[in-house]
């Protein structure tokens, strides 16, 4: 039987672009059954991923509960805006950074933000057990998120599969199974310094993005046949962009900073990985049969369908700030997150459904789009 895989990428807030695609593919199929035998995701692409994994037995209810979910999120569903919670960390910073050289041990600040609400809003969405289920039954076979380690600096997928999985190894990252919890969700969904690092087991993980150089390895080495990855950044026109590059800029400000590095971590891999598979499938097909079975018996062609944005989703931003809370409208601006400076961070950081359904319904829009081309794709 043909595994069909879908890949989720990370991005913060911009994750609500999925969820449009993801109900999208559910309207062009028709298919109550989950499409997908395998699934996979990082950072906020875990958080739909565990989600659609958990309630894999009903296609229709659990995209459309997933939108209805984002449709309603608030930044206090993600983070803890509270006065009291946002003293206490702005506290420990000054005092760390100020004093911090005065402790034997230094500072121990390492986020600006206090995600209890998030495990909160997960633990309260995600049955684990009903996710234990359906793995075990094989719908779907097999689930996968990402993390990095915070000592090691690897990338670790954990997963959780219905039939022993060969565990992979490579310089920069490895596989461990196991029995997916809240702890690898949050792990994997932890944007370093704005998010605090998770505890899984005996060590500390942060995002999956950040050192996942090869964001279609999991779904591959779970035995993916075909896979449908949806990431979150816009085709980029080389003109606009090079003006842009030498056009006259003020002082770029911390949040204008931190957005590009943001983009990096989270934008730059899945396209690269993309034409790296790509680029594999069209050599296989080109090498003769006979010096394909006895030199790349290894080898598979895995068809590879890439769905993003047509917007560049940052910009998207421009006019929510005034929709945000007002602590931490605050808290950006300090960092300078203001006018049209910052709005690719601001886009990951920005849980409100303002900026969700907006997001939802491009991503619906575009892939219904594409409708015709992804039937092709799925069709055994």
């Amino acid at each position: 039987m043909q595994k069909n895989a879908i890949a989720l990428t990370g991005g913060g807030a911009r994750g609500a672009y999925q969820v449009g695609a993801l109900r999208a593919i559910y309207e062009i199929m028709g298919e109550d059954e989950n499409l997908f035998q395998i699934i996979t995701g990082n950072s906020a692409g875990a958080l739909n991923a565990v989600y659609l994994a958990a309630h894999a037995d009903n296609w229709d209810i659990a995209t459309s509960q997933l939108w209805d979910l984002w449709k309603s999120i608030r930044p206090q569903d993600v983070f803890d805006l509270g006065a009291l919670s946002v003293g206490k960390l702005g506290s420990k910073w000054i005092t760390g950074t100020v004093f911090g050289g005065l402790k034997p041990e230094g500072s121990k600040a390492n986020h600006l933000l206090d995600t209890a609400p998030l495990r909160q809003l997960i633990e309260r969405e995600v049955d684990f057990k009903k996710l234990n289920a359906n793995i075990q039954r094989g719908k779907p076979e097999g689930f996968a998120v990402s993390t990095t380690n915070l000592y090691s600096g690897v990338s670790v997928v954990f997963h959780q599969n219905q039939h022993e999985v060969t565990p992979w190894s490579r310089s920069d990252r490895f596989s461990k199974q196991t029995d997916i919890t809240s702890d690898h969700i949050m792990a994997s969904s932890a944007i370093p310094l704005f998010f605090p690092p998770v505890q899984v087991e005996e060590s500390f993980f942060a995002d999956g993005c950040v050192r996942q150089t090869t964001p279609l390895s999991p779904a591959i080495h779970l035995g993916a046949d075909k896979i449908i990855a949806i990431g979150i950044r816009s085709e980029k026109n080389s003109e606009v962009v090079r003006q842009k590059s030498f056009m006259h800029n003020p002082d770029p400000t911390i949040g204008q900073i931190a957005g590009i590095l943001m983009n990096a971590v989270f934008l730059d891999a899945l396209e690269s990985d993309v034409e790296r598979l790509s680029r594999i499938n069209q050599t296989l097909y080109h090498l003769d049969p006979s010096k394909r079975d006895q030199y790349f018996q290894n080898l598979k062609s895995i068809p590879i369908l890439l769905l993003r944005p047509s917007q560049d989703l940052g910009l998207m931003t421009a006019q929510l700030s005034k929709e945000l809370p007002t602590m931490l409208r605050y808290l950006l601006k300090g960092i300078g997150v203001t006018g049209n400076e910052g709005l690719d961070l601001l886009s990951y950081l920005a849980f409100d459904k303002s900026y969700s359904i907006p997001l939802m319904e491009l991503g619906f829009d575009d892939t219904k789009a594409r409708s015709e081309e992804i039937k092709r794709f799925l069709a055994l």
